[in-house]
């Protein structure tokens, strides 16, 4: 369900969360999605490498394809640089008074293998180069599982995907969030993205 609130802390798994509701407020749906990702890298990681970006299109399209041909080439990039299984993201789909969308994302990684972004931004600047647009980086986080600060200021800037303007003008078919659908119950057998 579709719940907007405007408060700046959420509830969520036994735990407040600082979150940036400015403006019209914060879709929950999308919010519980991130910190659910969030919260499972923490399950199999002590740390936990958060990189926010934002992706903007050339020419609008009625589908989210261009995300997903994304999606694929770069995660297999990450797969076969830091051997890791696991790969967390949410992505979201915004289109306000522009004619075209564009996407925010939050990529999570181990953050004993990845420590800057400076290789994934190059791949990322490729990729989505190839496939259709511009790209803006909005910042990164290092975050250890047992430092509150650090893990705050991480959902406090990745809440930013969840704000509810900008939201829902798009084919009905078409969806405004997409996300990694990682589980505590994958740790032996995480083969969520292998090709």
């Amino acid at each position: 369900m579709k719940h907007v609130i405007t408060h700046n802390w959420y509830w969520y798994a036994d735990k407040a969360w600082r979150i940036n509701a400015k403006g019209k407020g914060i879709r929950t749906d999308i919010l519980r999605q991130l910190l659910k990702q969030l919260i499972t890298m923490f399950e199999f990681h002590r740390k936990v490498f958060m990189l926010r970006f934002d992706l903007h299109v050339f020419s609008y399209t009625d589908t989210n394809k261009d995300i997903t041909n994304f999606n694929r080439r770069l995660f297999k990039r990450i797969k076969q640089r830091y051997k890791t299984p696991r790969i967390g993201f949410v992505w979201v789909r915004e289109q306000e008074k522009a004619k075209k969308q564009h996407y925010h994302y939050v990529l999570l990684l181990d953050g004993s293998k990845v420590q800057h972004p400076h290789t994934i931004q190059e791949w990322i600047r490729e990729i989505w180069g190839d496939i259709d647009g511009a790209f803006h980086w909005a910042g990164y986080h290092n975050i250890n599982r047992k430092d509150e600060n650090s893990i705050q200021a991480a959902c406090y800037h990745a809440s930013y995907l969840a704000k509810a303007r900008g939201k829902g003008y798009r084919p009905p078919q078409t969806k405004d969030l997409g996300s990694s659908r990682l589980k505590k119950q994958d740790v032996k057998r995480v083969k969520v993205y292998e090709d």
